[in-house]
């Protein structure tokens, strides 16, 4: 991870540097706050895990039968980015370049209540709760378009790509399972214990995971000065980023 974050870095850091940058306005620096959810993703992410405990349950089981996944997924998180846009026409050029750094905090929980009925009536259902809290660090290069930047306010549009190291840990409660058996009508009760595991652990990886990130964003820059300016969009970071931000044009 740290190789390639290494190569990805000088790589973007050349591209930006390449250029003669001395000339005024042609740099911009920001900080931008955001607001993270899977929202738009969330029903796909749903499926994915639903299938995925269908399969578990049926192996455990051994039998062809109904199964209802019932799993719910909520989301949410902050992204804190510092970046650097380089335009190469100067203060009126609408063309320019960014590398961004930015410090995620997201928050999955998942909630699933499977159950899995046999034709003989027997079923299983078990309940749980979980929460994956990830930490992941990212570097992105993007491209981003101002139109008709010479006016106070303008809207942008950009899209660039990125990787990040996906760190975090699960948090799970307590697993409770039922299990009723429809030729001795008896019905019975297992639990098991809740803890807390590492990503890395979970998927049983050596290395630390790498995060591919796809960009596309909308937003509107306002000029408060001639040097400084508020900025606001939305966009695509894996998921669905509102955010806003200051910047200082140099």
């Amino acid at each position: 991870m740290k190789k390639i974050s290494f190569i990805f870095l000088s790589f973007s850091v050349f591209f930006l540097f390449s250029q003669v940058a001395l000339a005024k306005e042609k740099w911009q620096v920001s900080l931008h706050y955001g607001l993270w959810s899977l929202s738009p993703v969330e029903s796909i992410i749903e499926n994915v895990i639903g299938d995925k405990l269908g399969t578990e349950l049926k192996e455990v089981i051994g039998q062809e039968g109904e199964y209802s996944p019932n799993v719910n997924l909520d989301s949410g998180g902050n992204n804190l980015a510092f970046e650097i846009r380089f335009y190469p026409a100067g203060k009126d050029g609408s063309f320019s370049i960014g590398l961004a750094v930015e410090k995620s905090e997201l928050e999955l929980i998942l909630e699933a209540l499977p159950r899995y009925e046999l034709a003989d009536g027997s079923y299983f259902q078990g309940s749980g709760n979980g929460k994956l809290l990830l930490e992941p660090a990212s570097y992105h290069l993007s491209f981003r378009w101002d139109i008709k930047p010479f006016q106070r306010l303008h809207p942008y549009i950009g899209f660039g790509a990125g990787i990040g190291s996906l760190e975090g840990y699960l948090i799970y409660d307590e697993l409770t399972c039922e299990f009723y058996d429809a030729s001795t009508e008896e019905l019975a009760f297992e639990t098991y214990p809740g803890g807390e595991i590492s990503l890395d652990d979970l998927l049983e990886y050596d290395q630390k995971i790498v995060l591919p990130i796809i960009q596309l964003n909308l937003g509107l820059n306002f000029e408060i000065t001639n040097n400084l300016h508020v900025l606001l969009d939305v966009g695509i970071w894996d998921g669905f980023l509102v955010r806003g931000g200051l910047s200082l044009r140099l």
